[in-house]
């Protein structure tokens, strides 16, 4: 079988949040070095709103690769690679399941929506890889991690995993 690929889309909220954030953090620091009379506060402020910048922007996931070996889920830098014989459950979830879900280290919009939330009803740690809150799938492992990614055709991103599982098994 090839490789099949689900392309993240932010949705329009992800978008108009990204821009404003981005927006209203230029302008606060171009207030800072256009009113501040030193330049230690303003350059300080700068140089963390870029580290905290950059550290946002490596993390913002750009796809679902199944292969025949794995799923894996691809940021700007990091893929989480969740091999066939490891995966233990993949379902559909509704956003009304997500009620008790509270962001720990996560993203609130910004590029997507990504990072740990906090699973109010099991007091576990989900990682969430979601473009937006609509097509939201649950991929369980062996270890009990849960990842919660998202894709504009859950139903095929599901039946594709599965066509691999049967494959294999």
């Amino acid at each position: 079988m090839t490789v099949t690929v689900f392309k993240y889309r932010l949705d329009r909220r992800a978008r108009i949040t990204t821009w404003c954030v981005v927006g209203a953090v230029a302008v606060v620091l171009a207030l800072m070095w256009s009113l501040s009379p030193g330049g230690y506060l303003p350059a300080w402020c700068t140089s963390v709103a870029v580290a905290a910048g950059t550290l946002t922007l490596l993390s913002v996931p750009r796809s679902i690769r199944i292969t025949k070996e794995a799923v894996e889920i691809r940021c700007v830098v990091e893929i989480t690679h969740i091999p066939y014989n490891h995966l233990r459950s993949i379902r559909r979830v509704e956003r009304g399941d997500l009620r008790r879900f509270f962001p720990t280290f996560a993203s609130l919009g910004v590029g997507g929506y990504f990072g740990y939330w906090l699973d109010g009803k099991s007091w576990d740690l989900v990682k969430v890889y979601a473009s937006s809150w609509q097509g939201l799938v649950m991929i369980e492992d062996i270890y009990e991690q849960r990842y919660l990614v998202s894709a504009d055709d859950p139903e095929k991103l599901i039946d594709t995993v599965n066509k691999h599982l049967k494959i294999i098994y």
